[in-house]
């Protein structure tokens, strides 16, 4: 099953992500900021997808993403933005940079859906209409 790499530095946050992943069978690591993040990315494997705060202390989820897309091993992992900011709190990537966003409460249905679009995996019959 996919790798899914967890960045935030809620550590409530961090739990629920991951433990709802694991349950649906990803294999889950998670760090509790940009510097750690950037550490695990470069040991093998690479994640297949990564779920990334904007707003950490230290280095913000902005510069790990810009790190990220420098970087010719990394460059192509889909990211997906999980934040509670607001556009006038935190600047934003530029477009493009990343391939989902979703805002802070999320709806469970709602992560699981964007993580399985980004890597190709049908939806599961609770995804029905």
């Amino acid at each position: 099953m996919a790798r899914v790499l967890v960045v935030d530095d809620d550590p409530d946050i961090r739990l629920v992500l991951q433990e709802l992943l694991i349950e649906e069978g990803y294999q889950v690591e998670t760090a509790s900021d940009g510097l750690t993040a950037l550490g695990l990315l470069h040991q093998a494997p690479v994640p297949d997808i990564i779920l990334l705060d904007l707003a950490m202390p230290g280095m913000n989820g902005g510069a790990v993403l810009k790190a990220m897309r420098s970087d010719p091993v990394l460059r192509d992992i889909p990211v997906v933005i999980v934040t509670g900011s607001r556009p006038d709190e935190c600047e934003y990537p530029p477009e493009g940079s990343f391939q989902g966003l979703i805002g802070k409460p999320f709806n469970i249905d709602d992560v699981l859906e964007t993580v399985r679009g980004l890597l190709g995996i049908p939806f599961s019959a609770r995804f029905a209409v």
